[in-house]
């Protein structure tokens, strides 16, 4: 079919006619690539902290000034950086408010990230054709501890960015006192919840190796007598009681089930409903692939996942299918901001509840 007879959504946003067609592939690797390095470099926190000259830039980081001066231009031509009359470099109002101390939630620790990632997607292709990845990211993180930590250290950036949200949209019963939090890793969520809500005390259950430097948020938060760990696999474990011997009055199952087979994540919400006094709140955060109308974000998280550990996202229509047979049949879905996925928040049924909807069942 010759390019004029094409309906108009294959027209796409894939460059502009005339210009080089490998433009649409080559400037965003490039542009990813120079802001991997920089972070590496540590070039966005020095000119955070002094605006300077490319040779100021390259003898304080130890770099050559040909190196560097290619690094500034690639990067001013992304309007990453900017110069000023006197050829002083400074970071973009962007760059200032994420990916430096100045930010909310600094996001240097996922560029840093993204130098693993970019040797993950190495085996996109191979991946593609078996189904998933030959050796999971999770198998090489063991044998790697340090790619774990630079992993964990940009889901903290993302808990902190998720902080806000997450506190806004969930509403944490008033008589709510025991929190769980499945997979909580980095033990943020949990202690943000706790901060906001001084009448809750939390448990962050993960893998032992997860959970090795979650003492130290907790005590940077304060909460070393109201927040504890429990050591478990979310996929064969049950997740116990509270503390005080009674059940949670809210359970978190964050940026979880994607990691997840089907079979998989069915059993971890039904376990972490079980978990659940009557009346208990289930939040999930995760994202949702609309196949019908793919966005590039959740698109790219399929490839992602596909050559990370060999999964899939879950269908959110599963997803609630399952919460109603768990015994939590009031959902609701609350969609967040561009890229950070969707809440789900379920109410397990209390007692009263549950003996009318067996009542009205056919």
């Amino acid at each position: 079919m010759p390019n004029s007879a094409l309906p108009n959504q294959y027209a796409g946003d894939n460059g502009t006619p005339g210009e080089l067609p490998m433009l649409p592939a080559y400037l965003p690797m490039m542009k990813s690539a120079a802001m991997t390095s920089a972070a590496e470099l540590g070039v966005f926190h020095f000119l955070h902290a002094t605006p300077a000259a490319a040779s100021e830039v390259a003898h304080s980081l130890n770099t050559s000034l040909q190196g560097m001066v290619a690094l500034l231009h690639t990067l001013q031509s992304h309007e990453l950086i900017w110069v000023d009359g006197d050829g002083r470099y400074h970071n973009s109002l962007f760059i200032e408010e994420n990916f430096t101390p100045a930010a909310v939630a600094d996001f240097t620790p996922g560029l840093l990230w993204n130098a693993e990632a970019a040797r993950l997607m190495l085996g996109l292709t191979d991946a593609i054709k078996a189904g998933g990845p030959t050796e999971s990211m999770w198998a090489q993180m063991r044998r790697r501890p340090e790619m774990g930590a630079m992993f964990s250290h940009y889901m903290e950036a993302f808990a902190q960015s998720l902080s806000a949200e997450l506190l806004a949209n969930v509403p944490v019963p008033p008589d709510a006192r025991q929190l769980l939090d499945i997979g909580g890793s980095h033990g943020r969520h949990a202690a943000a919840f706790c901060q906001r809500y001084p009448q809750l005390s939390a448990t962050v259950f993960d893998f032992e190796d997860s959970l090795a430097h979650t003492p130290r948020v907790i005590e940077q938060h304060g909460l070393t007598e109201r927040m504890s760990l429990r050591v478990g696999d979310a996929v064969t474990d049950d997740f116990g009681r509270a503390s005080d011997g009674g059940d949670f009055d809210v359970v978190l199952l964050l940026s979880v089930l994607h990691n997840q087979t089907e079979a998989q994540a069915k059993g971890i919400i039904e376990r972490a409903a079980a978990a659940l006094n009557p009346g208990g709140l289930l939040v999930i955060h995760e994202y949702f692939h609309d196949a019908t109308h793919p966005t590039k974000y959740t698109s790219s998280f399929l490839l992602t996942l596909l050559v990370e550990v060999g999964t899939a996202l879950q269908k959110p229509e599963q997803v609630q299918a399952w919460l109603a047979e768990a015994g939590c049949p009031q959902i609701r879905r609350v969609e967040l901001e561009q890229g950070k996925g969707s809440l789900v928040l379920a109410t397990r049924a209390r007692i009263d509840e549950r003996a009318s909807t067996t009542k009205k069942a056919p």
